[in-house]
């Protein structure tokens, strides 16, 4: 597959930078983060039945989100929801 992606220059950069520093090339460094991501996707259960509002809803999209490692370049902190409204 095929993904062609615009990002900020300076995510650009802090990507090349950190493939370069694990000895990757960009597109090996980008493949790993993807393909450890779908991994993860892998581990929830996608055919249960989401809750549609409440406190139940709020706790499973906390525990998708939990799974979900934050690619270098991106700020901690940014999967968290609190940090999804500013």
């Amino acid at each position: 597959m095929t993904i062609t992606l615009e990002l900020p220059p300076e995510a650009e950069a802090n990507l090349v930078a950190e493939a370069k520093a694990r000895g990757l090339s960009l597109d090996a460094f980008l493949r790993t983060i993807i393909t450890t991501q779908a991994a993860a996707l892998e581990s929830v259960k996608l055919g249960q039945a989401l809750p549609r509002q409440g406190e139940d809803l709020d706790r499973v999209i906390d525990e998708v989100f939990d799974t979900v490692e934050v690619p270098p370049g991106v700020g901690q902190g940014a999967m968290r929801r609190e940090n999804w409204y500013r």
